[in-house]
């Protein structure tokens, strides 16, 4: 035997960096709910093949799998499936470091279940080229017509998580690049699952503890990643470059009836780390997801009426024009601090960009009261009730926590944490991670309406939103002068106005960039 023999023989038979992981839920629930977490998603995508792991995933399902000769085709899955209920149709999650693969079947068919879907879907994927191509237009048509065109909530988020980590392999939308799905053939795809779909880079989650059961989906997914093919070397995802100053990126929709606008850097912490807790509570306070409780909502939408909502964030939150609560199973070891503004009338965007980063700042030259972070655990506390609710997210949370290597859970200890935290750290958190000095911005806006509110970011002159006539804040006319018959409540209401209108944005002309959506996730490069 060679020397050369002799080392790939020692490194075929040397033990896995990491042995497959399974974690378990206590659930008596009729449905046994399996989740297979890849730790590999569009962060591990090739430079040039942007959204190989979006179409990896999707064709384990739609790509036909099993045996050559007779194919479990996507038609085939659907009827075999059928009997055991909509859940038990597969379904794969791409994020930025991981693939989901989700898997649902009554406790009395589990065991067929395993051995007609999970095992030959995951152990013999067939990746049909022709399905490829499906797949790949489907894809490409969401992209161009509904990401880019339609949706400019969703649009304008993916655009500032490309814009944060510029440079590194997040920057690009989860589902891929233009010319990047264009890329992708059949060879990469085997490559792609060969490089990252083995036991070694798997952890299971299954809602029971049937020591049976559990051992039958070990065996199953023991044979992951046994494909002829040559892998890929592996993507390492990087820290982003921190923010210096402040920029914005113009994208110009044909006809936006609104104006969407974000903001955003990076974060140097994950839920893992002690200090997220007491920035999660400030967090709660100063921007809640889609509830009445926040700051934001309340001088922006509540006080002034100017959009549906205002929100900020400590972590990425996936879908956040659908959900209520956070998704689960999109875990990152990077992340970032964002406030969205959901979509104001065009004239308005200026005035909202610099409410937002003077609120900002205020909130961390103040921080909260002992009251207002008493208000905030609380809420916290109610929040945690919907984040735990069903047996599904609990399962989910627990790969989650497995990722994070967190113990105890998410969840499990969630109130605790919640509890222990006191406004003094709160505070000190504020001051230690929140800033608005450097931010990145981004406004998705109609494309007639960029030249007016650029003059508006870049102009270092008063800024106004709504008048007094906006707020039906009576007129009169005395001794040719116009009296405002303004009361104390709205009066409250224009004097931070004017605090906003005289916030400068600090953008000069050329720290804009303008972009036609169409030119948008062309590649993982912003133009």
């Amino acid at each position: 035997m060679t020397m050369r023999q002799i080392l790939i023989l020692a490194v075929l038979l040397a033990p896995s960096a990491r042995a497959l992981e399974v974690v378990t839920l206590d659930s008596k629930a009729p449905l046994v709910k399996i989740k297979v977490m890849v730790r590999a998603g569009s962060a591990s995508d090739p430079p040039g093949l942007e959204g190989l792991a979006a179409l990896t995933g999707a064709m384990l399902r739609e790509g036909s799998f099993g045996d050559p000769l007779h194919p479990v085709t996507k038609e085939k899955l659907a009827d075999l499936t059928r009997p055991w209920g909509t859940a038990a149709y597969p379904n794969a999650q791409v994020a930025k470091e991981t693939t989901v693969i989700h898997f649902s079947a009554p406790r009395e068919v589990a065991d067929r279940y395993i051995d007609e879907v999970l095992r030959p879907m995951l152990t013999k994927p067939l990746f049909n080229p022709k399905e490829l191509e499906r797949v790949r237009g489907e894809v490409l048509q969401y992209l161009r017509s509904g990401l880019r065109l339609e949706e400019i909530e969703n649009f304008g988020l993916t655009s500032l998580d490309n814009v944060v980590f510029e440079g590194t392999p997040y920057a690009h939308w989860d589902g891929g690049t233009e010319k990047g799905l264009l890329k992708v053939d059949r060879e990469a795809l085997l490559r792609f699952y060969k490089t990252h779909y083995r036991p070694e880079n798997i952890t299971v989650g299954v809602s029971s503890n049937d020591k049976a059961l559990i051992e039958k989906i070990r065996n199953a997914v023991a044979g992951m990643g046994e494909v002829k093919a040559e892998p890929y070397e592996s993507q390492v995802p990087q820290a982003p470059a921190a923010v210096h100053g402040r920029s914005a990126l113009v994208i110009e929709l044909p006809n936006a009836i609104s104006t969407g606008l974000h903001a955003g850097y990076p974060l140097p912490l994950t839920r893992k780390d002690a200090d997220f807790w007491p920035l999660y509570i400030a967090n709660v306070w100063f921007g809640t997801h889609r509830d009445d409780f926040s700051h934001l909502y309340h001088v922006i939408r509540e006080e002034r009426g100017y959009n549906y909502g205002d929100y900020s964030y400590i972590e990425h939150f996936e879908g956040r024009p659908e959900n209520l609560f956070p998704p689960l199973n999109v875990p990152r070891r990077y992340q970032y601090f964002s406030l969205w503004a959901r979509p104001v009338a065009h004239q308005f965007a200026p005035h909202i960009l610099r409410a937002l980063t003077w609120e900002l700042g205020n909130f961390i030259r103040t921080g909260l009261t002992e009251e207002e972070c008493a208000l905030s655990k609380n809420k916290a506390k109610i929040l945690y009730l919907s984040f735990a609710e069903t047996a599904d997210r609990l399962l989910a949370s627990r790969l989650d926590d497995a990722y994070y290597g967190m113990e105890p859970g998410y969840l499990p200890g969630y109130l605790a944490r919640v509890d222990a935290v006191t406004c003094g750290q709160v505070n000190a958190a504020i001051k230690k991670y929140l800033q608005a000095k450097d931010m990145k911005y981004v406004v998705v806006t109609k494309k007639g309406e960029t030249a007016k509110i650029i003059e508006g970011i870049a102009s270092e002159a008063p800024v106004w939103g709504k008048d007094p006539h906006d707020y039906n804040i009576d007129v009169k006319e005395e001794d040719g002068r116009k009296l405002y018959l303004v009361p104390q409540p709205k009066l409250d209401i224009l004097r931070r106005d004017a605090v906003w209108a005289n916030e400068p944005l600090d953008i000069p002309k050329q720290n804009v960039r303008v972009v036609p959506a169409e030119k948008m996730f062309e590649t993982s490069a912003i133009p």
